[in-house]
């Protein structure tokens, strides 16, 4: 009987075992299916806010670019400059004066080129090196009356075919005129810090008036994920409409700049990289953005390139 009760104990004794065994074999499958789907579910969360932001960045510069040389039929002789200092304002050794226009200095308002060289914009000082920079300045919106003019921005007071950089407090307003609101913004890229990692951002500096009344200079961050900016121009030498010849805006002088009227066409190339790491993923892919490479530096970011043109009217 004892015996009987021995085989019968051993017996149960394996069934456990089994058991256990079972269990910790289904529990390591369905362990490894999580992390397959928390990869996937990862992987297709990281290319899906990469999709975003490219769309979020198309708009942006579609329309920016789109409006970049509307001026109400206004030459930019025909624009007095204010009698007013702008703190913290962005011009360049050459060829660009800044926010408003001078007597003594051309004023561009477009203009590009790449961080780091000798035509870059002074206020870019914690820009990303490798990256290019594009400065717009136009009209933006509606024509407004007198009475409908804001305290935090610049406007361009029309009167005829003359313009005046105004603002809302300024003396000698008049209510006949037109006054269209003014746009100045520097686009670049520049690192930040995320939860503690770093991370590339899309900034913006953009002219506005503050509390006190003064055109200021204001930063901000505008999309992140935006690792790299690269734009080419399309130079338009016999006046049909049509670019001949595209430049890098790394390559584009001083002299091109003189003659800002033959730039037709901007082609724009974006690399976006993922907020966040993924493990087992290592990146090392060449992108090319129009005549400039990019090689990955085997990180654990996905990127993706982006790229597509606008005609300046």
């Amino acid at each position: 009987m004892s015996r009987y009760f021995s085989l019968q104990q051993g017996f149960l004794l394996v069934q456990q075992m089994v058991v256990l065994l079972l269990s910790a074999l289904l529990l390591l499958m369905f362990s490894s299916a999580l992390v397959i789907q928390w990869q996937a579910f990862r992987q297709h969360s990281q290319l899906t806010l990469l999709q975003q932001t490219s769309v979020q960045l198309h708009a942006l510069l579609q329309r920016e670019l789109s409006n970049s040389k509307f001026w109400a039929g206004l030459q930019h002789t025909q624009l007095l400059p204010p009698a007013v200092p702008v703190s913290g304002d962005c011009p360049s050794a050459a060829p660009d004066s800044g926010s408003f226009p001078t007597n003594s200095r051309q004023w561009l308002p477009f203009f590009a080129g790449t961080v780091g060289s000798a035509l870059t914009p002074f206020c870019l000082t914690n820009a990303s090196k490798q990256s290019d920079f594009i400065q717009l300045k136009h009209l933006a919106g509606d024509p407004l009356v007198l009475a409908d003019l804001r305290n935090n921005r610049a406007y361009l007071q029309q009167t005829g075919w003359q313009g005046r950089f105004v603002s809302s407090n300024d003396a000698g307003l008049d209510a006949q005129a037109w006054y269209w609101p003014y746009v100045h913004e520097l686009y670049y890229v520049a690192g930040q810090t995320l939860a503690g990692v770093g991370i590339p951002v899309l900034m913006r500096k953009r002219l506005i008036r503050n509390a006190q009344g003064n055109f200021v200079v204001d930063t901000h961050a505008v999309l992140d994920g935006v690792e790299l900016l690269v734009f080419e121009l399309g130079l338009d030498a016999d006046g049909d409409g049509y670019a001949e010849q595209f430049l890098p805006a790394a390559q584009m002088t001083a002299a091109h700049w003189r003659q800002p009227r033959l730039i037709s066409q901007v082609r724009y190339f974006v690399l976006l990289r993922a907020l966040q790491a993924e493990p087992g993923y290592r990146n090392q892919q060449q992108y090319q953005l129009g005549q400039r490479r990019f090689q990955a530096p085997g990180d654990p970011y996905r990127r993706l390139l982006i790229s597509s043109s606008v005609s300046l009217p």
